[in-house]
């Protein structure tokens, strides 16, 4: 309790929301690393610890899974609640596409929050696909909703001239994909490019058309751009 003429100041816990690549460490920003060297929790799935694994030695890092994802965020936050202690929770690529950005404001409101934007894997297949990102639809299928209606506005921004990038996830491989937007009236002659775990040492790169697409198999560590029927990729 704070006894009358005192006054009692109480700085709120900082947490960074880290960027940190498409997976190599070469796209990894020199702010990201300032960042993380500030913290003094790291948070991540083993994906996100991979592109800085020398800079967290000999930090306290908390592992999330499929299993505790959830519990480990909110438990970070309850300590560094209590303690003062500087969180960062890195993200593969840029947090602010597909990466549970609006649930981790929630978990961490109240506190100091500053996003660090990364390189993205759609920034990077959209450069091997030579398309601009402004002239795409960029739909994830990383975490869950309604695929019927994700392949719905996928079908409608390729008729309207529109090139798609696809981030595939475990509800929808390219292969799928491509069944259903043929399904659907979008030509098989239509070019496609898949890119598998981009940037790293296995990085993989398919250059074809939906119908040459629809018997391949894709790792879901893919980003998949689909051409507008009305435009080329080149």
């Amino acid at each position: 309790m704070v006894r009358d003429g005192e006054r009692a100041t109480r700085l709120r816990p900082m947490v960074y929301i880290v960027g940190v690549g498409p997976g190599s460490t070469e796209y990894l920003t020199e702010k990201a690393k300032e960042v993380i060297s500030k913290a003094d929790i790291v948070v991540g799935w083993e994906l996100d610890l991979l592109p800085v694994k020398d800079l967290v030695k000999d930090k306290e890092v908390r592992l999330q899974t499929v299993d505790n994802y959830v519990e480990v965020i909110e438990e970070v936050a309850r300590e560094a609640e209590k303690t003062g202690k500087t969180v960062a929770v890195l993200r593969i690529g840029d947090p602010c596409i597909s990466s549970g950005l609006t649930r981790l404001l929630k978990v961490f409101e109240g506190f100091d929050v500053e996003i660090i934007p990364g390189i993205s894997s759609v920034q990077v297949a959209a450069a091997i696909a030579r398309v601009n990102i402004d002239e795409s639809l960029i739909v994830s299928f990383h975490d869950g909703g309604d695929v019927n209606e994700k392949m719905g506005l996928m079908i409608e921004a390729l008729r309207r001239g529109r090139h798609v990038i696809m981030l595939v996830g475990p509800d929808l491989s390219p292969s799928e994909a491509a069944k259903h937007l043929i399904a659907n009236g979008i030509s098989g002659d239509v070019p496609v490019v898949v890119c598998e775990n981009l940037t790293l040492k296995d990085q993989r790169v398919f250059k074809g058309t939906l119908k040459e697409a629809l018997d391949r198999q894709f790792s879901w560590l893919s980003v998949m751009v689909i051409a507008s029927p009305k435009r080329e990729l080149k």
